[in-house]
């Protein structure tokens, strides 16, 4: 019971600290999605970060934005890693990396797909099967980290050292 207590309560001050670094490192890692984006978007989008998020505009119109808030699924990927107990804390910060560069790309694949989606609305062909994309992406910023979290540590615990929290 104490290992329980005493990761939720690591958690909770590892996503505090998150919450407070955020507003900082935000329009950096903003900035770095929209570099490895703005290849894959047509010579007509234009993706920029602004105040609240990366923004895309078609020529000068504005046509989504991507909010700082929906990439929150980075401060559960450190508190899950970063507080698991039973991993050294060269395996834990291992795993942190890993986990937060496997993240940074499912992001790049959202905002792409946000894009998709927004000019998929805009012809008036944004069908079930691009709602339910988007969707996942979308989910999957929170409910990724947590996968991600669950696989190791189950793959660790059926054929690794058994270290499990």
């Amino acid at each position: 019971m104490t290992k329980i207590v005493l990761f939720l309560i690591g958690c909770a001050l590892v996503l505090t600290a998150f919450a407070l670094v955020w507003p900082l490192v935000a329009p950096l890692y903003a900035q770095l999605q929209v570099f490895c984006v703005q290849p894959l978007l047509g010579s007509e989008l234009r993706a920029t970060v602004d105040s609240e998020g990366i923004a895309v505009y078609r020529d000068e119109k504005f046509l989504t934005r991507r909010e700082f808030l929906s990439f929150g699924g980075l401060g559960l990927t450190l508190a899950l890693w970063l507080m698991t107990p039973g991993f050294s804390w060269k395996r834990r910060i291992l795993w942190t990396a890993l986990g937060l560069i496997i993240l940074f790309f499912w992001h790049v694949l959202g905002l792409w797909v946000l894009i998709a989606f927004i000019q998929a609305l805009e012809v008036k062909r944004a069908g079930g099967l691009m709602t339910l994309l988007y969707s996942i992406i979308a989910i999957g910023d929170w409910v990724m980290p947590v996968v991600l979290w669950g696989a190791v540590l189950l793959s660790y615990r059926f054929w690794g050292s058994g270290a499990a929290p």
